[in-house]
Formats: C-alpha cells, sequence, structure tokens
C-alpha cells in the first residue's frame, strides 16, 4: 500500500561547490591566464549566495593544487551533502584527447606531461566520478576546458590566428596537439562531430546538469577585457541577473 507524506515545513538547503582552475603548468608552454580566476571568481559568487542556502561549503584547487591524488580524492568533499543539497563542480583548463584508439579525454593537471598522459593527466572518467554515488540529487557540472576533436592543421591555424589578432587566447592546448607521434595519423572522424560532447549520456549516468564551453571542432577562449573566460564571464552574469530578478519579485510584492 503506498504511503503519503505531507511536510509543510521548509527547510533552505546547503550547497557545496568544487572547482579545479588552472592557469600555471609545470609545462609552462601550456599555462593560460585566467583558469584559475575562474574558478576563484565563481567561488565568490557562489558564497554569496549564503542567504539563499543555509550553508555553502567551497572547495577550491588551483595550479599546483591540481594533481591527479587531488582531484580523486575531491569527492570526499561531498560526504557531509545531503539528498536535497546542490552540489556544483566546476573545472577550468586544458582538455586533450589523446591520439589512443579509444580517443581518451583527459584534463591536464599541473604536472601533465604530453607523452603521458594515462599517468599523469586525469582521465575524465574521474571527473565523472565525482558526481556519481554522492547524495545531492540537484548537481550542475561546469566545464570551461576545451573539446576540439582533431581539427585539420589548416582549421587550427585559422583558429589560433583569429584569436591573436582580436586579443583573446584560446584554452586548446596548442602544444600537444600531436601527442608522442613523429607522424600525425588520419584524423578520427567521429570526434568531428558538431554535436559531440564527451560523454552524451553523462546526464544518464550522473544524474548531473551539464554546460560546457564547447562542443566537437570547437575552442574555449579567455579574455584579457574579461580577465576570465568567456563562459565563466556568461556564466556569473547569468548569476547575476538571476539573482537581481529575484530582488525584484520580492519588492514588487
Amino acid at each position: 500500500m503506498p504511503a503519503f507524506l505531507d511536510c509543510e515545513k521548509k527547510t533552505k538547503q546547503n550547497l557545496y561547490f568544487l572547482a579545479f582552475g588552472i592557469s600555471k603548468y609545470k609545462d609552462s608552454s601550456l599555462n593560460l591566464k585566467y583558469a584559475d580566476k575562474d574558478a576563484l571568481d565563481l567561488a565568490e559568487k557562489f558564497r554569496s549566495m549564503k542567504g539563499k542556502f543555509a550553508d555553502v561549503f567551497i572547495k577550491i584547487y588551483t595550479n599546483e593544487e591540481v594533481t591527479v591524488s587531488n582531484i580523486i580524492n575531491a569527492k570526499s568533499f561531498a560526504s557531509s551533502a545531503g539528498v536535497d543539497d546542490t552540489f556544483v563542480l566546476f573545472i577550468a583548463g586544458h582538455g586533450v584527447y589523446d591520439t589512443d584508439k579509444e580517443a581518451t579525454y583527459y584534463f591536464l593537471t599541473h604536472a601533465a606531461e604530453r607523452n603521458r598522459l594515462s599517468a599523469t593527466a586525469v582521465n575524465f572518467d574521474r571527473i565523472e566520478d565525482i558526481l556519481q554515488g554522492i547524495a545531492p540529487r540537484n548537481k550542475l557540472f561546469l566545464m570551461d576546458t576545451c573539446e576540439s576533436g582533431e581539427l585539420e592543421e589548416s582549421a587550427s591555424k585559422s583558429y589560433y590566428a583569429m584569436a591573436d589578432k582580436i586579443g583573446i587566447n584560446a584554452r586548446a592546448a596548442r602544444a600537444i596537439t600531436v601527442i608522442g607521434k613523429e607522424k600525425k595519423a588520419a584524423p578520427r572522424k567521429f570526434l568531428f562531430q558538431k554535436n559531440r560532447y564527451i560523454y552524451n549520456d553523462l546526464i544518464r549516468r550522473s544524474g548531473a546538469i551539464v554546460f560546457s564551453s564547447s562542443l566537437g571542432g570547437e575552442f574555449s577562449y579567455e579574455s584579457d577585457q574579461l580577465k576570465n573566460g568567456f563562459f565563466t564571464h556568461s556564466v556569473m552574469k547569468g548569476l547575476r541577473q538571476c539573482g537581481q530578478k529575484q530582488r525584484y519579485h520580492r519588492n514588487s510584492r
């Protein structure tokens, strides 16, 4: 026999924000400018939501702190979260496909080495695992990295030239377009699919809502004018506008 429970008392939920942002790499040719700042700025934006949530818990890893072990162990951050709490995961930095048959996608850690990705970078499965098996039903994954697939060399150069011309920086790992191979293999056609997302069934497997800065064949960019990645800047702008609308509705009652 089904049972029904009416709960009239509304309680505030907690917010958990976990972020990884890397601008400074051990291999300086990979350095970015604002990926670490993106993580810190988003943290401040979520910290300001303390009034909307009962409490806001924040854990940020930047630059040298972004290691394989820290990413694997970061899941414990949400161990005390409840079913009705909200969990937000954010990553910013370089993302790249390996040249293996499976086209394994990696998030580059601070110490990532282009010829040893499996040992020094983080397989995307590890990132996804953070979202799986945790209590919160409200899960949001924000990803400000490239998922550029394997662009033809001429197209890749065109993208970089365009970015340089207008003063923005691509978050594609220009230095590791070819990983540990003297001769580039034929491009794998499935990586050109414009609507391809790293794992299209991520939502089904983890229950998380996913917002990514790029699809297949695209770059992600950051700007000296904005002092953020374009994606992160837009997310913060959206959060700010959402807060303004909520205040307007309360004041208009």
